[in-house]
C-alpha cells in the first residue's frame, strides 16, 4: 500500500485526533496534515467529544487513557451520535479488559504503542477505503 494511493482518497477527508502525549501527538500530526485535507487534534476526552459534536470528521484516531475524559467513554459518546463512525483506537494498554470493551464498541482497528507508520497507515487505508466515493 502506498502513501500516495491513501492520500487520493483521504485528501479531501477530515480526522480528529485525540492524544495527550505531545510527543507522539506532534509527530504524527506531521504525517496526518500530508494525508488528510483537514486534522483538528484534542489532548483530552472532553475536547475530543467537543470538537466531534461541532464538526463533521471522515475519520477518528483516539487513545484510551485520556485525561478529563476516558477515551472509551468519549468514543461511546461518538458511537452514540454516529454508529458508523470509523475509528482507530491508539493506546499502550491492551488489557482484555479494553480489547473486550472495544468489542462491544464495534471497534475494528486497534493498534498498540508504539506503532509505526506502515502500520497506522494500513489501518486508515482500510478505514477510509469504506468512504471513498466511488
Amino acid at each position: 500500500m502506498e502513501i500516495k494511493q491513501l492520500k487520493n482518497i483521504t485528501k479531501n477527508m477530515s480526522l480528529l485526533y485525540v492524544e495527550d502525549n505531545k510527543f507522539l501527538s506532534r509527530a504524527n500530526m506531521q504525517l496526518f496534515e500530508d494525508i488528510f485535507l483537514q486534522v483538528d487534534l484534542a489532548e483530552d476526552g472532553k475536547s475530543g467529544l467537543d470538537l466531534y459534536q461541532k464538526n463533521a470528521y471522515d475519520l477518528v484516531i483516539a487513545d484510551i487513557n485520556l485525561p478529563k475524559m476516558n477515551g472509551l467513554v468519549m468514543l461511546k459518546n461518538i458511537l452514540n451520535y454516529n454508529a458508523n463512525q470509523p475509528v482507530i483506537v491508539v493506546s499502550a494498554y491492551s488489557e482484555i479488559e479494553y480489547l473486550s470493551k472495544l468489542q462491544e464498541l464495534k471497534i475494528e482497528y486497534f493498534l498498540t504503542k508504539p506503532v509505526n507508520s506502515k502500520k497506522i497507515i494500513s489501518s486508515i487505508y482500510q478505514s477510509v477505503k469504506k468512504l471513498e466515493v466511488v
